[in-house]
């Protein structure tokens, strides 16, 4: 089923199954938010109006269909017809990890991909922060992306809304998709 929404891109996780108690951590909360996507498939739009997202903005996304399975959220997410990004979340214990992969046009891993890193202490059961883990700026230095070592990206569900953003120093970007009604 699609569903229209306003935003892009998102990985997410899962944390367990229907019928377990209540969620007490602010992981597990959160991951029992995202689990509401699984199986389904949205649209979305950047909201953000930098220059640079112009393509973006211009471009039909689409986030899904969304996969799930014990502690973990794929998202495949369309800009147009490239199909190359996909976003997994996973629950490790009391944090969420959030990884971007990129695929080349025939299919192999793109050399900047699996880049992201672990919720951090601000975030809260409606909102995950992932500043770039270690791995993430070596492999950004390694590749020539050295302005990306300040990447901090949020994932959010407030008000049957699911937003995504990238923030840094001079680049603010942000997505949004309506999950509900």
């Amino acid at each position: 089923m699609m569903k229209r929404i306003a935003g892009l891109g998102v990985v997410m996780t899962l944390s367990g199954c229907a019928g377990e108690a209540t969620p007490s951590s602010s992981a597990e909360q959160f991951m029992s938010s995202l689990s509401e996507l699984c199986g389904n498939t949205y649209t979305g739009s950047v909201v953000s109006k930098q220059a640079v997202d112009a393509d973006w903005r211009a471009a039909p996304l689409t986030l899904g269909p969304v996969e799930c399975e014990a502690g973990a959220v794929h998202a495949p997410l369309a800009v147009g017809e490239d199909r190359s990004r996909t976003w997994h979340i996973t629950r490790d214990g009391e944090t969420v990890e959030l990884r971007h992969e990129h695929r080349l046009k025939d299919g192999s891993p793109d050399p900047v991909s699996y880049y992201g890193g672990y919720s951090n202490a601000d975030s809260t059961s409606s909102a995950m922060y992932f500043p770039a883990d270690e791995a993430s700026k070596a492999m950004f230095v390694e590749n020539g992306l050295d302005v990306s070592v300040a990447n901090v990206w949020t994932l959010s569900i407030e008000d049957g809304v699911l937003r995504y953003a990238l923030a840094r120093p001079e680049r603010d970007f942000r997505a949004e998709f309506v999950i509900g009604e």
